[in-house]
Parts: C-alpha cells; structure tokens; sequence
C-alpha cells in the first residue's frame, strides 16, 4: 500500500516535488533507498521479490506505485506489480509506451494461463515519468482478478496516489487529508527552502487514526500463521526535480529492528 501527493508543475523551478508513505506488514523487510550496482537507479527495495515502490534514474526516469494486494502479503519471489518500476527504470520505453507493455503483460498474464488463480492478480496504480520529455503516465489496474488496465496522461497540477481509487481520490479521507496538507506545504515552500523539515511535519500526521497519513496499526496478519502484528508506514520519501536537472531526495526508513533512520541524496540529471 502507500499514499502519495505530488505536483507535477508547470514553469517554475520544480519540475517535480513529491511526498510518500510506504505501507506494509512488519514481516516484510524493506531496504533503504540506495544505489544499484552500476550507479544509475536510486531506489529501496523489497527483500522478497527486489522490487520497489519509488524509483528515479540519472537519465531523469522516475516511477511510483501503490498496492493493494500488500495488504494480504502474499510475495511472489519473482513476480509482483513492485517489479514494474523497476522494469521502466531500465528500460528506453517513453512512458505512453511502457504503459502499453504494462496493459499487454496483464492481459497475457490473464488471459493465457499463467495465472494458476484470478485472485493471484494485482492491483496497482503506477506512475511513470520521464524528465527530459516532460513527459508522465498513470497506469491503473483497478481489480486483482481482471486484466483491464486504464492508462492517462497526467496533467500538471497537484495530484493524490491511492491503492483504492488511483490518481486524486476524492472519497477517501486519508487522501483527501494529505493533499490538503500537501497544497498547503507546496504554497509556504520557498524557492530556496529545501523541503526535508516541512515534508517530515506533514508526512507524520497521525490524526485521524486509520485514516491518519501516517499509518501505525496492529492486526492479524492474513497468513493466520504469525499473529498480530504492525501494519503500517515504514518509509516516507521526499522528492525534488528542479527544472536545473538538480534532484533532491530525502528519505526516512524503518529498520528491521524498529529504529528509524534518516538520509538524503543529491544529484543531477544527465
């Protein structure tokens, strides 16, 4: 799962600024965001299937999804809707082209029995973008046991990521909290300001409960096997892409152990 505000901006200086809550079960370990072997990719990664949940490249390539088939937890080593960002990451694919993979992977996943069970279906919203052609795409799959998958440009302007209702949920309460935090933190953010304070104060709202931006809950953990558990936020991300190509990225992550730990990284897009 995950919730994720950003704006997608017109002029100005950012081209992309972003916030992000990853969401999972405690039992599923998650690596800090780091650098792939050769460099180019700076992304966390799930232990389990080496996918990830946010992703941005040196070529200006960047990738975020949220799901909702985390909620049951049931990780296929080598498949998962968490493979798609990575997949794009490395790929030379525009957006609107890989979008058009995405839908015809899925429907060969669904339609020529590689599926053993519908219900082994994702689903996703996924957004991939790409700096240098200016160009960003959201790709939902609405229902795990189907293959439809719905592709749009994504227009500028300040945007919500929902596992449930996909780009700019107005139903949901969590959602439509956090863009209204959002909005407000993108108009007090100064030209020079970096976002890493202000991001933190909003990205760490637990009012609200289960509806609260940051999730801390404990339930029974579907395999029934291991009991009850936490389920909730266990990275918040903190992206700028300066119209300079300068890319900012802020992150806050949960250890194995419980312990939370903070880094930032800085670059420029080649």
């Amino acid at each position: 799962m995950g919730i994720i505000a950003f704006n997608w901006g017109e002029g100005k200086n950012n081209q992309l600024t972003l916030l992000m809550n990853r969401d999972n079960w405690e039992n599923r370990v998650i690596s800090g965001t780091s650098w792939n072997r050769n460099g180019q990719i700076l992304s966390g990664r799930c232990v389990a299937n080496n996918g990830t949940w946010f992703g941005i490249s040196k070529r200006g390539r960047v990738a975020f999804l949220v799901n909702a088939e985390i909620l049951l937890d049931d990780v296929d080593q080598y498949t998962g809707s968490e493979l798609y960002p990575i997949e794009f990451l490395e790929s030379k694919k525009s957006p609107l082209e890989f979008a058009d993979h995405v839908a015809r992977r899925e429907r060969q996943r669904h339609n020529n029995g590689y599926m053993s069970d519908p219900a082994e279906g994702w689903s996703y919203s996924l957004i991939v973008a790409d700096m240098t052609l200016n160009s960003m795409v959201h790709i939902r799959k609405p229902v795990q046991a189907e293959s439809n998958v719905m592709i749009q440009p994504v227009p500028f302007g300040v945007h919500t990521l929902s596992p449930y209702d996909g780009l700019d949920s107005t139903e949901l309460p969590r959602d439509l909290r956090l863009r209204s935090l959002f909005s407000q933190m993108i108009l007090d953010l100064g030209n020079n300001e970096l976002m890493e304070e202000i991001s933190w104060r909003f990205m760490y709202d637990a009012e609200g409960g289960r509806d609260a931006v940051f999730l801390q809950t404990r339930d029974d953990h579907p395999s029934g096997e291991l009991g009850m558990l936490r389920f909730g936020t266990t990275s918040t991300t903190a992206l700028v892409v300066k119209r300079t190509r300068e890319v900012m990225l802020f992150e806050r992550y949960m250890e194995v152990n419980g312990a939370w730990t903070t880094h930032d990284f800085a670059f420029n897009i080649q």
